[in-house]
């Protein structure tokens, strides 16, 4: 269910030019499940807000606050076989940039945490109000073009 929430959110866009790009991961808390799912996150900002693209979806908006990051999506709804739910997710990492800021400790250069928020549900499985958390880590992959 979660990755079919990750996937609804995303408008079709392209990635902005150079926009770093990391190769994320977000898994289930430890003890919440087996769910861990990779995605291509591609940060691009405009002094210190912009915004973030999941493969080439727009995807959130983002704020840059020395080497952290937090972001928000809009509010997405979507039908499920229980009927109609819309949830948003929030989002905060810390980051590494191209000039290899020590900002994350270990061999990640992403490490936060990512809220998925349910605000409204016909669907009785999925009560308004449920929040999934999850973990995230990555590594930066560069800048695009």
């Amino acid at each position: 269910m979660l990755t079919l929430l990750i996937l609804a959110a995303c408008e079709t866009s392209k990635i902005p030019p150079e926009s770093s790009h990391y190769r994320v991961t977000a898994s289930a808390l430890e003890g919440a499940g087996d769910y861990a799912e990779p995605f291509d996150y591609y940060l691009s900002f405009d002094a210190s807000s912009g915004e973030s693209v999941i493969g080439e979806d727009a995807f959130a908006r983002v704020t840059l606050s020395g080497c952290d990051v937090v972001y928000q999506s809009v509010v997405v709804g979507q039908e499920t076989a229980g009927g109609s739910v819309k949830w948003q997710l929030n989002g905060e990492a810390s980051i590494e940039s191209a000039e290899g800021d020590p900002c994350v400790d270990g061999e990640d250069d992403w490490a936060g945490t990512e809220y998925f928020e349910v605000v409204a549900s016909e669907d009785e499985a999925i009560p308004e109000g449920t929040i999934y958390e999850l973990q995230t880590h990555g590594t930066y992959e560069g800048i695009t073009e």
